[in-house]
């Protein structure tokens, strides 16, 4: 019986370990905007992703906090009728006014900011690792429904 144990707890340290840590930062990034799956809708030229990401980024603290993103993305592109659920994207951010408007829920829109698919730049905002083409516009902090512009609902930023 200590002969199953002693693996259990090894394995479990790890799994503990792994959810008080649950995004590792790039070196060099202030944070990491994440959305694991967005809804995609068409009508006729417009084409669009709509859903909600987490952005993590470490205090100074150094404890990793995060907040919920409602993320927006699309382009104007000859296409048909209909709406499907795809994959996600993800974003590193690099500039910390850029982290600071994330956490303080401003829209940040993507032609406001200089955004590239390329790492070797070392003059953008952040770096677009999956998920938006370079064709394609989008909003950060777009707002969820209209009923939160009344409510001014915002997002908190948890931090552990």
């Amino acid at each position: 019986m200590k002969y199953v144990l002693l693996p259990l707890m090894f394995v479990g340290s790890m799994v503990l370990a792994e959810t008080m840590n649950p995004h590792s930062l790039p070196t060099g990034a202030i944070g990491i905007l994440q959305v694991d799956r967005l809804t995609q809708g068409e009508l006729l030229w417009l084409q669009g992703r709509v859903g909600e990401g987490v952005y993590t980024t470490t205090n100074q603290a150094g404890q990793h906090c995060s907040i919920k993103v409602p993320v927006v993305v699309g382009q104007i592109e000859k296409s048909g009728v209909g709406i499907a659920s795809v994959t996600g994207l993800s974003i590193i951010v690099m500039n910390p006014t850029l982290s600071a408007a994330l956490i303080n829920g401003e829209r940040v829109r993507s032609d406001e900011w200089r955004f590239s698919a390329q790492k070797n730049n070392s003059s953008v905002d952040g770096y677009i690792t999956e998920g938006i083409k370079e064709s394609e516009g989008f909003v950060l902090n777009s707002k969820r429904r209209w009923v939160s512009w009344l409510l001014e609902d915002k997002p908190e930023l948890h931090c552990q």
